[in-house]
C-alpha cells in the first residue's frame, strides 16, 4: 500500500472514473489492518486491549502494553477472545488485580464459550467454567471487589432452536470450582428474589461489593426500544441478592431505554437513558434516588447496544464524567462536572470515539479515528492544562493511504419520503495520480448500513477509499432509523423497514444525480446483513434505479428470519416490520424474494455457510429465483465463514469478487483484477 505525499508539480494521469489504479489492492484489505476493541486498565498501570487479526484466520487476541511501554501478546494460539452472547458478543474479557498486584485476565474462548483465567502472559489459560460444548456463553463479566465471584451474563442453549435460549446473570467461583449460580434474569428461580427477564446485562457492583445494578429487558424489545434498569442489596461473600430488586428506571411501557449502569467511586449510581428523546447522562444518589439528569443535550450520548461490555462513558475519580456527545456515528467528547452539570469540550484530533473509554487515574485511552487517521488507539493525560496536546498513538489499525488520495465524508442532508430529511456521508473519487475525463461523472456505490438501528460516521474507512481512489463515488446513507439523531429519527423505521431505508437510500442517489455529482445511469447500490436487505428490497421494489446491486448476508425472506433467526432478534421484526404471525401479509408483502419477478439488475450474492443470524439459504433461495428467470447473478457462498467475514482469504476474495463484478456489469476495465467471477446469464461472462 502506497504511503508519502504528493508534491505541488505532480502531473495526473487521465482514464474514466473506475478504471484508475489504486493504492489499495484487494490483499490490503485483508492484512493491512487490525480490528482494535475494547480498551481498559489494569490496577497496576497496564492498557490492554483486543485485536482481531485477520491474518490469523480473525483470531481475537488480548495484548497488554506495560508501563515500561512493552508491548505483548496474552493469548496463546489457539484461542481466540470472543463470546457469541446474542451472537454479537461483546464484553469476552475484563480484568482483575491478583494477590501480588499483577493483572490477572478473564476471557471467554470462542471455540468453547468457556471463561478462562489467565495469571500471566506466559501462563496457560485455566478454564474456570465447565465444558459444555459451546451451550453455554459467557459474557460482559465483573469480578466482585472481595475477588472471589465473577458475576457475568450466561446464554444458555438448552434445546433444537435456536431460540431454545435462557439468559441470565450468574455468579461463577473465580477459583473454578463448580459452586456456580443465578443472581437476576432468566425464568427467575424458585425461592430466590430474581426478577425475571428475556435479557440481562450490564452486572455492575458498588465500590463496596454491598449494592449490584443491572439491566434487562423482554421481547418483543430491543435493548434500544424498552429496557429496566434494577437495583438490589448484595450479599458478595455468597453472590446472592439480598432484600426486594428495585426497579430503578423504565420498565414495561415505559419507552425508555436506560443502559449501562456504572458505580462512582463515592456510591452514586450513573446511567444513560433516552427518556429526554437523546440518550443522556442521568444519576441515582446513592443507587437509590431517582436517575436525575447529570447534564441535558439535545443530542444522543449512547448508541445501540449490539454488542456487550461497551459504555459510552467512563466516570472519573475526581467526580467528572467523559461524555461522548454524537452525531451519527461520529462524537465529540466532553468533560462533565457531574455535580454542576456542567461540560467543556475536549477537541480530540478525531470525529469518530468507539465505546468503550478507558481510564486510570488522568490516563484515558481509546479507539478513535478520523477523516485522514485510521482507526487508532490513542492515550493522553487529562492532568494536562490541555489534553488535547498530550495525545499519543498506542497502535493503528491501518496503513494511511496517500495523503492526496483520501476522500473525506462530506455530511448531507437531502429531502427524502413524505418531505422528511435524512443524513448521509458523501464520498468524491479522489486519487493523487489520477483523474477522470472533462465532463464525465462518476460512478456511485449507495452504501446501506446494517443493524438496521445502527449509523455511520466519518472516520477513516478503508472500505470507502478502496472504492474511491479506483473513481467510484460513495454515499454512505444514515436513513430514518440509524442512531445518533435523537429517539424520533430512530423510531421513524419502525412498522417500515423495507420502505423508509429504502426510500432513503434511492433519494440519497436521486440527490446527488440531480446536483449532477454521479452518474444517474451508474447507481449501484450495496449492503450487509439487514444493509443486504436493503439492497435486495431497493432492487426488488424500486426496480430501474440501481445498475447493480451487491448484498453481503443479506436478508431474503422475512419470515424465513422471524422463524429461524436467533432468540436476540427473534422478535425484532415485530417493531420494525409488523407483530408475527398477525402481520405476516405485511412479511410477505416486504420480502425481496416473494418479489424476485421484480428484480431485473444485476445481483451478487456474498454469504457465510456458518451464519447463524442470517441463514445461508436464504442467498441460495434468491439466485435460484434469479436463475430460473435469466437474470444476471453470481453468488459466492464462504465456507468457515459466518454473519461478517473475518479471514483474511475471504476478505481478500469478497473485494475481487466485488471489484470483477461492477467492472462487468458497468462495462469498466478495473485495475487488478485476477480472476473475473462468472455472472451468471451476463453476456460479458458468456
Amino acid at each position: 500500500m502506497a504511503v508519502g505525499t504528493v508534491t505541488a508539480s505532480h502531473v495526473k494521469q487521465v482514464a474514466p472514473f473506475g478504471e484508475w489504479e489504486s493504492p489499495i489492492a484487494p490483499r490490503d484489505m485483508a492484512t493491512g489492518g487490525l480490528q482494535i476493541l475494547a480498551p481498559t486498565y489494569a490496577s497496576n498501570g497496564s492498557l490492554f486491549w483486543l485485536e482481531g487479526r485477520p491474518t490469523e484466520a480473525g483470531r481475537v487476541v488480548v495484548v497488554e502494553r506495560t508501563v515500561g511501554g512493552v508491548v505483548r501478546d496474552w493469548t496463546p494460539a489457539p484461542f481466540s477472545v470472543r463470546s457469541r452472547v446474542h451472537e454479537y458478543g461483546g464484553g469476552s474479557y475484563w480484568l482483575s488485580q491478583g494477590t501480588d498486584g499483577s493483572p490477572l485476565v478473564w476471557f471467554v474462548d470462542f471455540a468453547t464459550q468457556r471463561v478462562f483465567r489467565q495469571a500471566g502472559s506466559d501462563h496457560d489459560p485455566v478454564a474456570v467454567t465447565e465444558e459444555t460444548g459451546a451451550r453455554h456463553r459467557y459474557a460482559d463479566g465483573a469480578v466482585s471487589p472481595g475477588g472471589d465471584w465473577i458475576v457475568a451474563v450466561r446464554e444458555r442453549h438448552e434445546g433444537e432452536h435456536a431460540t431454545d435460549v435462557v439468559n441470565e446473570l450468574v455468579a461463577i467461583r473465580t477459583d473454578g470450582t463448580r459452586d456456580t449460580h443465578v443472581v437476576a434474569g432468566g425464568a427467575g428461580e424458585s425461592g430466590l428474589r430474581v426478577p425475571p427477564a428475556d435479557f440481562v446485562a450490564c452486572p455492575a457492583m458498588s465500590p463496596d461489593g454491598t449494592r449490584i445494578a443491572w439491566m434487562a429487558w423482554d421481547h418483543p424489545n430491543m435493548p434500544w426500544d424498552t429496557t429496566s434498569l434494577w437495583v438490589a442489596d448484595f450479599d458478595q461473600v455468597n453472590a446472592l441478592v439480598t432484600g426486594e430488586p428495585r426497579l430503578l428506571a423504565g420498565g414495561s411501557g415505559s419507552g425508555e431505554a436506560v443502559t449501562y449502569p456504572a458505580w462512582s467511586s463515592d456510591g452514586d449510581l450513573y446511567a444513560m437513558t433516552d427518556r429526554t428523546g437523546w440518550w443522556n447522562l442521568h444519576r441515582s444518589a446513592g443507587g437509590s434516588g431517582s436517575l436525575a439528569p447529570v447534564w441535558q443535550v439535545d443530542q444522543d450520548c449512547a448508541g445501540p447496544m449490539w454488542g456487550l461490555g461497551s459504555a459510552p462513558y467512563v466516570l472519573l475519580h475526581d467526580g467528572t464524567a467523559l461524555v461522548v456527545v454524537r452525531n451519527g456515528a461520529d462524537g465529540e467528547m466532553f468533560s462533565v462536572d457531574c455535580r454542576l452539570g456542567c461540560a467543556t469540550a475536549m477537541s480530540l484530533p478525531c470525529t469518530q470515539i468507539q465505546a468503550p473509554i478507558a481510564s486510570a487515574g488522568w490516563r484515558v485511552a481509546l479507539v478513535a479515528s478520523s477523516p485522514t487517521r485510521p482507526g487508532s488507539l490513542l492515550e493522553f493525560d487529562l492532568e494536562d492544562d490541555n489534553p488535547p496536546s498530550t495525545v499519543i498513538q498506542v497502535r493503528e489499525s491501518a496503513v494511511p493511504v496517500v495523503a492526496g488520495s483520501v476522500s473525506g465524508g462530506e455530511p448531507i442532508r437531502f429531502v427524502t419520503g413524505d418531505g422528511a430529511r435524512a443524513h448521509a456521508l458523501f464520498y468524491p473519487p479522489t486519487n493523487a495520480d489520477w483523474v477522470a475525463p472533462p465532463g464525465e461523472l462518476p460512478p456511485v456505490i449507495v452504501l446501506s448500513h446494517g443493524g438496521p438501528t445502527s449509523a455511520v460516521g466519518s472516520g477513516y474507512r478503508l472500505d470507502i477509499q478502496f472504492w474511491t481512489t479506483r473513481g467510484f463515488a460513495v454515499v454512505d446513507v444514515n436513513y430514518r432509523g440509524s442512531t445518533g439523531f435523537g429517539r424520533d429519527y430512530r423510531q421513524a423505521l419502525n412498522g417500515r423497514w423495507g420502505e423508509t431505508d429504502v426510500e432513503d437510500c434511492v433519494s440519497a442517489a436521486r440527490h446527488l444525480a440531480d446536483c449532477q455529482r454521479v452518474d444517474p445511469k451508474r447507481q449501484c447500490v450495496m449492503g450487509g446483513s439487514a444493509g443486504g436487505y436493503t439492497t435486495l428490497a431497493s432492487l426488488a421494489f424500486r426496480p430501474g434505479v440501481f445498475a447493480a446491486g451487491m448484498s453481503d448476508y443479506g436478508v431474503g425472506d422475512l419470515e424465513a428470519l422471524a422463524l429461524h433467526t436467533h432468540k436476540f432478534e427473534s422478535r425484532y421484526l415485530d417493531t420494525v416490520v409488523a407483530p408475527y404471525p398477525e402481520g405476516i401479509a405485511t412479511y410477505h408483502a416486504r420480502s425481496p424474494l416473494g418479489h424476485a419477478d421484480q428484480i431485473t439488475t444485476p445481483l451478487l450474492l456474498l454469504q457465510g455457510e456458518e451464519d447463524r443470524v442470517v441463514p445461508p439459504d436464504q442467498a441460495r433461495s434468491m439466485a435460484k429465483a434469479l436463475d430460473r428467470r435469466g437474470v444476471p447473478h453470481a453468488i459466492i457462498v464462504f465456507e468457515g465463514e459466518g454473519h461478517g467475514f473475518r479471514r483474511a482469504s475471504t476478505i481478500e476474495a469478497s473485494y475481487q469478487i466485488k471489484l470483477s463484478f461492477l467492472g462487468q456489469v458497468l462495462g469498466l476495465a478495473p485495475v487488478g483484477i485476477h480472476d473475473a467471477v462468472p455472472i451468471l446469464h451476463h453476456p460479458r461472462t458468456t
